[in-house]
């Protein structure tokens, strides 16, 4: 293993999916598939200054990952299939990272530029864990946007690691970590005002319905100058009631 002391961007994907499989090989914006337009993303604009990592689990499925990450020129990683904490804290300490950017791949219209403001944050508060928060309370992460990472220390997952044993909290890496104020060093940051109060707006990629309203949103976007400007993807998403009809089928039908 390798000691460091680092930021560092460690992305979660996976080839199977229960609500659907291989979505992040589906074709999503002309030849390029979900997994590309997603790193693609995340290398433009953070990639040349932060390691990245793309860590996967050793089921056979996952083997695809390996050309992905030649292809774009990341680090890989292999680590449990279930546990995905620890699998968190296997590629953290192969490539010296003691501040994981943490992110899920499934999440086409993702905002790296807020969230490395939100790593400043963190540094800046001394935290263990930082997130985005929406107006009452409620991290980012269990809502339906689909737009930034976690910011969470090696030392605060391996002590998670070490506290609990439970499913939830090895398959979901941070709850444990801001579910216990009490513990750890929690700094929830005030999402974006246009973003504050909308429990109403899903971005991220679950379901077959899903990926075909992100298609059409990302290309709706790639057609404007600054296509990830959280304005933009807001006015787009308003401008089109059939779009928040459809997010807010999708809210309903998978509740966090």
């Amino acid at each position: 293993m390798v000691v460091g002391n680092k930021d560092g961007i460690i992305i979660q994907a996976r080839f199977a999916s229960t609500r659907l499989p291989g979505k992040l090989f589906r074709t999503f914006y002309e030849e390029k598939k979900l997994i590309d337009v997603f790193l693609d993303n995340i290398i433009n604009k953070a990639g040349k200054g932060l390691p990245v990592v793309l860590a996967t689990s050793v089921n056979k499925k996952d083997d695809l990952f390996e050309q992905v990450a030649l292809n774009h020129k990341v680090e890989f990683f292999r680590g449990s299939e279930d546990d995905v904490l620890q699998r968190t804290i296997d590629a953290a300490k192969k490539f010296g990272i003691s501040t994981v950017i943490r992110v899920c791949a499934d999440n086409p219209v993702y905002d790296i530029e807020g969230t490395l403001k939100l790593l400043k944050s963190h540094h800046g508060n001394h935290a263990d864990y930082s997130g985005y928060c929406l107006q009452d309370g409620t991290p980012s992460i269990k809502t339906h946007l689909g737009l930034w990472g976690e910011v969470v220390e090696l030392d605060a997952l391996e002590k998670a690691a070490k506290m609990t044993s439970l499913k939830l909290y090895r398959e979901h890496v941070t709850n444990f970590i801001y579910g216990n104020k009490d513990i750890f060093r929690v700094n929830l940051v005030k999402a974006p005002p246009l973003l504050y109060n909308r429990k109403d707006i899903r971005l991220t990629v679950d379901e077959i319905d899903d990926f075909e309203l992100m298609r059409q949103i990302y290309a709706e976007l790639k057609k404007r100058e600054y296509y990830f400007r959280l304005e933009d993807v807001v006015e787009i998403i308003d401008g089109n009631p059939g779009y928040l009809k459809t997010m807010k089928n999708q809210i309903d039908k998978n509740k966090k």
